[in-house]
């Protein structure tokens, strides 16, 4: 299962790397997200941030994630560690497009393993949220070039 939407943003690469970086933004731009915080010291590969999120049917579950991934300003990969049987990989592929232009590949996918290949007829009533998820980076992109993305401004 795998959803990807790309988009441009007219910001600088790095400016954009570093707001989706900071999993503290996710709240601002991710609609399903309630809140985000980092977990321990520098962010990098192998940073940890718990998160919580609104599952479909209302209420709140963990969906904590690691940096799996960290190549600034170019790539960052996520993998969710916490909340249920799937555990998607998300992809964030950054390229400059000019000067203070970045073309932005979000990519998030999920690859059932064991018992859950069993069920792969029925996580495709999932793909509509993965697809829903992908254009979120639009939200992302509108958040950028309003020039709120400091870490302090909100929704």
């Amino acid at each position: 299962m795998r959803a990807e939407h790309e988009v441009q943003i007219d910001r600088p690469v790095g400016e954009v790397f570093d707001f989706l970086a900071d999993g503290t933004n996710n709240a601002r731009w991710k609609l399903r997200v309630v809140k985000t915080t980092q977990i321990g010291g520098s962010l990098g590969t192998g940073t940890t941030f718990r998160q919580t999120m609104r599952h479909p049917l209302g209420f709140n579950v963990s969906a904590n994630y690691r940096i799996t991934a960290f190549e600034q300003p170019r790539l960052l990969s996520t993998v969710i560690t916490s909340g249920g049987p799937i555990r998607p990989i998300e992809t964030y592929e950054l390229t400059e497009a000019g000067s203070a232009r970045t073309t932005l590949r979000y990519v998030i996918e999920y690859q059932p393993h064991g018992l859950a290949r069993a069920m792969a007829p029925f996580l495709a009533l999932v793909h509509p949220l993965f697809a829903m998820e992908a254009k979120s980076v639009d939200r992302a992109r509108d958040i950028l070039q309003s020039g709120s993305a400091s870490a302090g401004d909100q929704r």
